[in-house]
């Protein structure tokens, strides 16, 4: 019989049911527990999660720094993952995903000592296609999970490969990750979700038969742990009772590490898709996290760009601290009561600020100007009070401002550029679309209007979207119909289609001749249910883009606002993903920056900012921008209903010919990450041509720079450097150079195969 290993653990809730501060204090007296078990038998071990409750806990507790750190140097105390917090693992940046792994492992190899080699991912509901490179690179041996495993595959112990070929060794918790339940007079908590073994030889061998389904004769790994599991004193005595019973297997604590190192991999099956989203409605819910979310990463990658280029140092570890902490699954989900998403909400607020501040602080006096955070040529228009400004900047430059006077442009109309031409209708809406390099309409006098917004009724909570029972996705798309808006069947310029449409009025504005933009006034309505919204529309002269914000405010409880893009193709659904493009087909799945629907031909691409949501159905691209729900059958949360809550939301879409996803890189990246206001210093000569930029950041006195290809193709990667660089070398995902030092002088040229993340370091006289 195979052996078994008893990991004691447990799952620390940063937030949910109850406010950090409630649960912090329970994760205290449980590691004060496990540590006393320690001491009482030296075979006790005991796996902690994040580090960064295990951060507040060594800076409390000076007095036992000695004991902490000999327990995990001896391999009783143990750590997986051991990331900043275990954060829902498709919503946040690839370049958040390093960061988790780079600030938890340096926390913990400063404190104790130890990195850790096993990534326990126990509660989250989503693994996406770049996991095995990103987790590889940053030193891990292992992946174990417990959500989302496809049925028709179903084995424990696999090798998943990566988008780019990645192989990592991979463990699925069948059983979930609850496990064995030692007897302790501590209230369970959370024991109406999750399903224990009592710890008996009857209950070991349920388990293990359980186990063995799906993992045959391997090594089993059974978790002790669960939801704020408290440590329980009897097993100590249970172990030693099973481990002398002649019939069971062999069986002693353990680590993750230690019981996946039995498991020969190598002959084992290699698993080459994705294990995506369930739980779907955490996509929209308290959508603000995602928007603030999104805002901190994206602003942080800009500023510490501005940071290296300027030469002017900053310290950034607070603001990776608070957004990294708030990536935790449940808190990004949105599913927390309402002191926690009262304390996110401020500490969103704090960060905001003192990342503006730092954005005053590296602007000395001197001249104004605007900073391109990206290594690509922009051309863009802002809208302002009277008029427009429009703004060009090579890659990593700042740029010029031309002032812009605005004229009435009248509805209907057409807009060309040299990209598509547009036909608008007197509502503004877009009726025809035409993608001018391949000549492929994209849009041609649809039924449902383009752009327009969808009102539904929404009966789920802050994880089931619509209804139970759970991982059902509903079909319904708007209240008391099927399709979105079968019931509309009116004369195009009928002045009730506005209303049913719910616009109700519509201006326009040109912006010289570099933009137009439109203004759409209206409100949805069922019933009591009462929505006024404005969005407006931005074409551009120069740009393939086209721009929409969406404004409104939230009075109702249980509904969910889309906006629908009817697209006539047929063709393939990609959504994109941390550093790479995945076809998923049909459904709603979190989508980091786009979702693409191309034939052979041409493409249409909905583009989103902090708005994950995102399903391609019988040819409509429909993104949902909001949803207030609430779970008041577990706990307070009222706030999770948004009452009173100004929402403001960004998406575009991107016509384009089919294969130019270099094209949808630029463009999504462009729309995340702004130009930022600053004087004119000298900048150093770092360029990049060929591939993008997730990251650019000093690391102590060097400089450090993580490159990525996010196309199917293989690139060629020309990098220009500062004269001050002198050598550079290649680092691993935790920025750490894992080859010799190379002399350089002024450029650096390497080849990246496709979806390849690749890291540098720079070495400055």
């Amino acid at each position: 019989m195979a052996n078994i290993h008893v990991v004691p653990t447990f799952h620390h809730d940063i937030a949910y049911l109850q406010p950090e501060s409630v649960y912090t204090k329970m994760a205290t007296d449980i590691l004060d527990k496990a540590l006393s078990l320690m001491e009482q038998d030296e075979t006790y071990t005991f796996t902690v999660e994040q580090a960064y409750f295990f951060r507040g806990y060594f800076e409390n507790h000076p007095e036992k720094h000695q004991k902490l750190i000999a327990f995990a140097q001896k391999g009783q105390l143990q750590f997986a993952p051991g990331f900043w917090s275990v954060p829902d693992m498709c919503m946040p940046a690839g370049e958040s995903l390093y960061m988790q792994a780079t600030m938890g492992k340096r926390l913990l190899k400063d404190t104790v000592g130890y990195e850790p080699r096993a990534a326990l991912i126990a509660d989250c509901w989503g693994h996406h296609a770049q996991l095995p490179q990103i987790m590889t690179q940053c030193g891990y041996d292992y992946y174990t999970f417990s959500r989302c495993m496809e049925r028709d595959f179903a084995v424990e112990n696999f090798r998943w490969q990566g988008l780019d070929g990645t192989t990592i060794n991979t463990h699925w918790m069948s059983t979930a990750y609850a496990g064995i339940s030692f007897p302790d007079d501590a209230k369970v908590v959370n024991a109406g979700e999750l399903h224990w073994e009592e710890a008996s030889k009857s209950g070991f061998m349920n388990l293990y038969n359980r186990n063995a389904q799906h993992c045959g004769d391997d090594t089993q790994v059974m978790p002790a742990g669960g939801d704020m599991k408290r440590p329980a004193a009897s097993a100590l005595g249970i172990m030693k009772g099973l481990q002398e019973d002649p019939e069971m297997p062999g069986v002693s604590f353990s680590s993750f590490e230690r019981a996946l190192s039995e498991i020969d991999f190598s002959q084992k099956p290699i698993y080459d898709k994705e294990f995506i989203s369930s739980l779907k409605g955490t996509f929209a819910t308290n959508i603000d996290i995602k928007h603030n979310n999104r805002a901190l990463e994206n602003g942080i990658v800009s500023l510490e760009t501005l940071s290296v280029l300027k030469n002017q140092k900053a310290d950034f570890t607070p603001l990776w601290d608070v957004t990294l902490k708030n990536q935790f699954h449940d808190i990004l989900c949105g599913t927390i009561c309402d002191q926690a998403l009262e304390q996110v909400r401020r500490e969103y607020d704090d960060a905001l600020a003192q990342m503006e501040q730092t954005r005053k602080d590296l602007s000395a006096e001197g001249e104004r100007g605007y900073f391109n955070p990206l290594p690509f040529d922009r051309n863009e228009v802002i809208a302002t009070e009277n008029g427009g400004v429009a703004v060009s900047a090579k890659g990593w430059h700042y740029g010029d401002e031309t002032q812009l006077s605005q004229t009435d442009f009248v509805l209907p109309a057409v807009f060309e550029n040299a990209f598509y031409k547009a036909e608008l209708d007197e509502r503004g809406f877009i009726v025809s679309l035409t993608e001018k390099e391949t000549d492929t309409v994209l849009v041609n006098h649809p039924r449902i209007p383009f752009g327009s917004l969808v009102l539904q009724a929404d009966s789920g909570d802050n994880w089931v979207e619509f209804e139970y029972p759970w991982e059902l996705d509903a079909t319904l798309y708007t209240t008391n119909a099927p399709d979105p808006y079968e019931r509309i069947h009116l004369p195009t310029h009928s002045k009730v289609q506005l209303s049913r449409c719910g616009v109700t009025a519509a201006t326009a504005k040109a912006l010289g001749e570099d933009a137009v933009v439109i203004t759409q006034t209206g409100a949805l309505r069922y019933w009591v249910t009462n929505l006024p919204f404005t969005t407006t529309i931005t074409l551009y002269k120069n740009n393939p883009r086209i721009d929409y914000h969406t404004e409104f405010d939230c009075n109702n409880r249980r509904l969910r606002l889309r906006v629908a893009f009817p697209n006539p193709m047929e063709g393939t659904i990609r959504h994109q993903i941390p550093f790479g493009m995945v076809e998923r087909g049909e459904g709603p799945q979190p989508a980091q920056h786009l979702m693409d629907l191309q034939n052979d031909v041409a493409g249409l691409s909905l583009i989103n900012k902090g708005l994950p949501a995102n399903n391609t159905e019988g040819g409509m691209m429909m993104l949902t921008l909001f949803r207030s729900v609430a779970m008041e059958y577990k706990c307070q949360s009222e706030l999770s209903y948004n009452l009173g809550q100004h929402i403001a939301c960004d998406y575009a879409v991107l016509p384009h010919k089919a294969g130019n996803d270099t094209l949808l890189w630029q463009q999504s990246l462009a729309f995340q990450q702004p130009r930022v206001a600053t004087t004119k210093e000298p900048l150093c000569g770092f360029g990049v041509e060929g591939a993008m930029v997730s990251a650019l950041r000093f690391d102590g006195d060097d400089v450090f720079m993580r490159l990525y290809n996010g196309t199917a193709q293989e690139t060629t990667a020309i990098v220009t450097l500062p004269q001050e660089v002198t050598a550079y070398a290649m680092t691993n995902g935790l920025m750490d150079a894992v080859t010799d030092q190379v002399k350089i002088n002024g450029q650096l040229t390497l080849t990246l195969p496709a979806y390849r993340v690749q890291g540098i370091k720079f070495f400055r006289e």
